[in-house]
């Protein structure tokens, strides 16, 4: 297992979009994850709205 992040800003999470750019997932599932907290802290400083949490979530590696 390993421990990436994610950036929700207000009930949605910052995604890629369709044309690289960043979007907006509405689920956990389709968020971009980040190698480290100082990179998600980063995308959201860029991109999310004030308020936004950077959430830890663990990964299973195969």
């Amino acid at each position: 297992m390993r421990t990436v992040y994610v950036v929700k800003t207000g009930q949605q999470f910052l995604c890629c979009a369709e044309d690289g750019d960043i979007g907006m997932a509405p689920e956990i599932e389709g968020a971009k994850s980040f190698i480290s907290y100082e990179e998600a802290e980063k995308a959201a400083n860029e991109n999310a709205d004030p308020g936004y949490q950077i959430v830890a979530i663990s990964v299973t590696t195969h």
